[in-house]
């Protein structure tokens, strides 16, 4: 008994502890909303859910809402962070569907602020009167964590049924990964101080060179030999075969990483790579690192750490690809 008294006062002192770090990390994080690791852990949480199409994976629930990165976000009934678009449309409205990954669905971003609104006010002010069109719908079907593989498979399962007249593929350096399964376990389903741990402990492995470093990571996955690659290239020759089968114009949209958009870019390559495959198949490929020169790097990510578009990213992106886009919507 005296032993068992001696284990269970500092067991249940440290439980105790961590149930209090755990209620005051929960408090200041959600008060705080702009830790990246754990706003990305929330949102995967809170707004999506598997479904049983392999090679999606996962998708976002229909009509829920959450604020994340200081943002409130919105689903519709189609998964989508968008209007309630109906499937149907007539002739007088030019279709826009935009595929992404969070690029695209505009984490930390604002709605209205996001590039597939801005371009959509941009088609409606600015076309509407000079064109036969008299309206201009741009669908965001952006989710987080996706790669090419699952947003063509969108497309194919789902997409397609809006009847695009256009279809933009919002392309970023990460595309050519694998499909991600998501990880197990009760505290990295359910703590904010696990996940907290677990994100700075992988920085800090990163900032000493124990794990390999974004740069390296990106520029690896384009290897011949990566499967990730490999699917990324057999996804894009559908989607382009399937968008000329159904007589849609197809742009290729490459996102640039942001932290240095300007002399130090380290992932031309990249942008080579998919610009052959677009040469290749004759389909345009709209470039947006030019659009970036001469602009303060911090000026264009959400926050500290986190170089996802912000705001002034996102309206640098709409209006080069309104200007490189809005004479083939006018056709």
């Amino acid at each position: 008994m005296k032993i068992m008294s001696k284990i269970a006062l500092p067991l249940f002192a440290t439980v105790l502890s961590l149930v209090f770090v755990e209620l005051g990390t929960r408090i200041f994080f959600n008060r705080n909303g702009m830790h990246y690791g754990i706003e990305m852990w929330k949102y995967a949480k809170q707004m999506k859910r598997r479904n049983g199409i392999p090679k999606m994976g996962h998708e976002h629930i229909p009509n829920e809402e959450a604020r994340l990165m200081g943002t409130d976000v919105k689903i519709n009934s189609q998964g989508l962070r968008d209007h309630e678009y109906p499937i149907s449309k007539d002739e007088s409205t030019f279709r826009i569907l935009v595929l992404g990954d969070s690029m695209t669905f505009g984490w930390g971003a604002e709605f209205d602020a996001t590039y597939p609104k801005v371009l959509e006010q941009m088609l409606n002010d600015e076309q509407k009167d000079s064109s036969a069109f008299q309206r201009y719908e741009v669908i965001n079907a952006g989710v987080g964590n996706y790669n090419t593989v699952q947003e063509v498979t969108y497309f194919k399962e789902r997409g397609i049924q809006y009847n695009p007249d256009m279809v933009l593929l919002g392309f970023y350096l990460n595309d050519a990964e694998e499909i991600p399964k998501r990880s197990h376990g009760f505290f990295r389903e359910h703590s904010y101080f696990y996940v907290l741990l677990s994100s700075g402990w992988d920085a800090l492995l990163r900032g000493f060179g124990k794990r390999q470093g974004y740069k390296d990571y990106y520029l690896g996955l384009y290897a011949e030999t990566n499967p990730g690659w490999k699917d990324c290239q057999a996804a894009l020759k559908e989607l382009i075969q399937l968008c000329q089968e159904k007589d849609i114009q197809l742009r290729i949209v490459i996102i640039p990483e942001l932290h240095h958009p300007n002399e130090n870019y380290a992932f031309g390559k990249v942008h080579t790579l998919i610009k052959n495959i677009g040469s290749r198949y004759h389909i345009p490929v709209i470039d947006l690192l030019p659009a970036f020169e001469g602009e303060h790097p911090p000026s264009l990510w959400v926050s500290r750490g986190d170089p996802h578009p912000s705001v002034k990213a996102h309206l640098i992106i709409a209006k080069e690809i309104y200007d490189k886009t809005w004479k083939f919507a006018r056709e």
